[in-house]
């Protein structure tokens, strides 16, 4: 009896780590990282997974998938072979280019990236930051794992470029929880310089007063960051009503709570610092 409960248990754990490996994202790429004459094959996975809830929209009176074609603004539609890419010269004028000319601006194909500099990895500004993957072995773990090791003990990251989807990207590749991630990098000109915004200027002198208050509230609200306190309520939502609905039950629609009439901002702060324990 004993020995036939462990053999279930032992099934049951074996199912569900099956299952969680199922669920493990697979490579999207794989090549080699290079520094100088070391060559350090690698796989690349996806770090985040999408749980984002999708709805296929349907026509409401076959519930079937509705499908779109494309138009052009004479009204005919388009079969692909038409279609051709334009560079917008300004309204209604474009330059045309056809898929022998975009080819040769593609940068060649490769499975290497190329890395070319150590910086340290707090002076990598996150508001650069794209997408990050996760770098695992693909033979030569000795390799691997030395890399992994000096970046751990010096804080420093490697910075280089690669090509991913036909396009050249400059990625960061640094430590993380016992292994090697690259993020890729949007570049210096892609992303806003606050000084360019005129709203940001001439702001007003705070408040001392108001300033105290404020100060006071960071301090009782300040802590640690655990972001698994934090969650998707729409997504929970959303599939609790799936849930609902598959039971036959009726979704209830509770009515929103209006928001509070506007205060003064001395008045708001006064009362958010009296209200916090």
């Amino acid at each position: 009896m004993v020995g036939s409960q462990r053999q279930v248990e032992q099934d049951e754990t074996e199912e569900k780590e099956a299952g969680q490996k199922a669920t493990l994202p697979r490579a999207i790429w794989s090549g080699s990282l290079s520094i100088g004459l070391v060559n350090i094959p690698v796989k690349m996975i996806p770090m985040t997974r999408d749980k984002r809830i999708k709805f296929r929209m349907l026509h409401q009176k076959c519930k079937t998938p509705v499908h779109y074609k494309r138009y052009c603004e004479e009204g005919e539609e388009v079969p692909l072979s038409e279609i051709v890419h334009g560079y917008q010269l300004k309204k209604d004028t474009y330059m045309i280019f056809d898929e022998k000319e975009l080819e040769a601006a593609q940068p060649e194909s490769s499975d290497v990236i190329h890395l070319d500099q150590f910086v340290n990895f707090f002076q990598a500004d996150p508001h650069y930051f794209d997408k990050t993957y996760l770098l695992v072995p693909d033979g030569s773990e000795s390799s691997y794992s030395l890399l992994r090791s000096v970046m751990e003990r010096t804080g420093k990251a490697a910075i280089g470029k690669m090509t991913m989807h036909s396009k050249e990207r400059v990625v960061l590749v640094h430590y993380y929880q016992n292994a090697i991630v690259a993020t890729i990098l949007r570049y210096f000109d892609e992303v806003l310089d606050p000084a360019e915004m005129e709203e940001l200027r001439d702001l007003p002198r705070p408040d001392e007063k108001e300033m105290e208050l404020a100060r006071e509230i960071v301090d009782k609200l300040a802590g640690d960051l655990d972001l698994s306190l934090y969650k998707d309520e729409y997504r929970e939502m959303v599939e609790e009503m799936v849930r609902t609905k598959l039971r036959g039950e009726v979704i209830r629609i509770e009515k929103k709570t209006r928001k509070p009439a506007a205060k003064s901002l001395m008045e708001a702060l006064k009362e958010t610092a009296e209200s916090i324990k």
